[in-house]
């Protein structure tokens, strides 16, 4: 009885995450086509249709390759964090692992499934579940850093761009700056990794963060659940200090999966230039061809979307994105139906041909998790960072502290060679004195001769001693 209470028990949660996530997928198309049907109203429509029969297809060939680039840059990423703990590990299965994320992010508010089902994929592909979560939340920090990076280089380069964006809502007269948006957008991307920072090394902070703020946003309702939130926060910020620890001790990784990770914001932020081009939009950034310094304000403007749109957590942003995409562009993507032929090419092909192949792969990928997973959101990977911290702080401590002892070890011999710091002439002649005493000792024993060698002796070539 127990176990068919169970089981009834398990496919009763199976079926109630089903449903959830239907309902998610449901959000996403029924806001993906109201935007559309806003972008085609009216007169858009033959508009956009002419911008389509006059398109270049080739850079929409161009805008796939970029994407599927930076996906499999994404399973680099997963290659290299998974090869620190198996030989085993391939590149198509960062791959599968990578596209299986960005469904369940997709299709998730706030991209809140994405990193669990991850985990739950590596473990399926042979890597254990503490190792796992150990890649996510470097994963994690690494791209925040790096997002965090191109930001503050984006509001550097195109603060006056950002000023000049409003929003015209022309029945009531209103021109609404977007750049108090961008701002609290940017503030939240930095937030996470300073407020994780903060409380990781300094106590007083953490202490007035989990028991202040969390009290005074749950006295004004914001907060349900003080105590699951301060727990929460507090395996965040544990978890954050061991993986930070990790990639402390191993910093040529850490270097090489930034140099990844701006690679990959690089390439995704600059898709809408692309876009453009196919439609033959015009303007000072497409008249005189491919520019990469043209491609790059695109990139740092498409920056400023992802903060925006970061701040509405529907799955997949569906119509979130289409509708700041044109408020963001709108004065840079010139001609007649550029603006939403470009939204059209770029959104079909970063999201809604992405979420069908990804969705392919996390139905039918052999390794996909197989236990029972009935919803996967942030709490989930709250949950299984909980579950396997104390393996994980003793693998990061000890890794740590056994390239602490490397550094001092090859101190240490340094200390005993004092030939290491010196010059080469130095060096040399040291050599030479170790082989005098050398052959010296090789002298049989029974002849003590107190006379130095022959200078005839000494001047033996080095390949007759054993150095």
């Amino acid at each position: 009885m127990p176990n068919e209470f169970r089981t009834e028990t398990e496919s009763k949660k199976k079926g109630k995450s089903g449903w959830k996530y239907a309902v998610y997928i449901l959000i996403v198309l029924v806001a993906t086509g109201v935007s559309l049907g806003v972008s085609l109203w009216g007169d858009s429509f033959n508009q956009v249709v002419n911008a389509f029969k006059g398109a270049q297809w080739v850079y929409f060939a161009v805008i796939l390759g970029l994407v599927a680039f930076s996906y499999c840059i994404e399973a680099m990423i997963l290659l290299v964090f998974c090869r620190l703990y198996t030989r085993n590990y391939k590149f198509h299965q960062g791959l599968a692992t990578s596209l299986i994320g960005q469904f369940y992010s997709n299709v998730t508010p706030g991209a809140s499934g994405g990193q669990a089902m991850q985990v739950y994929t590596l473990k399926s592909q042979g890597i254990q579940v503490s190792n796992a979560a150990s890649i996510m939340v470097m994963s994690f920090i690494l791209y925040q850093t790096s997002l965090i990076i191109f930001d503050v280089v984006a509001l550097a380069f195109e603060w006056n761009s950002v000023i000049s964006i409003n929003v015209n809502i022309e029945a009531l007269g209103w021109h609404l700056p977007m750049w108090p948006l961008i701002i609290v957008g940017f503030l939240l991307n930095i937030s996470v990794i300073f407020l994780l920072l903060s409380m990781s090394y300094s106590h007083r902070f953490h202490n007035f963060i989990l028991h202040y703020v969390i009290g005074f946003l749950a006295k004004i309702r914001l907060v349900k659940d003080p105590d699951a939130t301060r727990e929460s926060l507090r395996v965040q910020v544990e978890n954050f200090k061991i993986e930070l620890k990790r990639l402390a001790s191993n910093i040529p990784v850490l270097i090489l999966q930034l140099i990844f990770y701006f690679i990959i914001l690089m390439v995704r932020f600059s898709l809408p230039y692309f876009a453009a081009f196919t439609v033959n939009a015009t303007g000072p950034m497409f008249d005189n061809g491919f520019s990469f310094q043209d491609m790059m304000r695109v990139s740092f403007l498409t920056s400023f979307h992802q903060m925006v749109t970061g701040l509405v957590p529907l799955p997949g942003s569906a119509g979130v994105s289409e509708l700041f995409y044109a408020l963001f562009f709108e004065g840079f993507f010139i001609g007649e139906g550029v603006l939403a032929s470009s939204q059209i090419i770029w959104r079909t092909a970063t999201f809604h041909i992405l979420l069908l192949v990804c969705g392919f792969v996390a139905a039918f990928y052999r390794s996909r998790p197989k236990e029972s997973i009935h919803y996967a959101n942030r709490k989930t990977f709250v949950n299984l960072q909980l579950e396997t911290y104390e393996e994980r702080k003793r693998s990061a401590d000890t890794l740590y502290e056994t390239r602490s002892l490397s550094r001092k070890e090859i101190q240490r011999k340094m200390n005993e060679f004092p030939h290491f710091h010196s010059s080469e002439e130095d060096e040399e002649e040291q050599i030479r004195g170790k082989m005098k005493v050398s052959r010296v000792k090789a002298l049989p024993q029974k002849k003590e001769r107190k006379s130095k060698p022959t200078r005839k002796k000494d001047t033996a070539s080095w390949e007759e001693w054993d150095i």
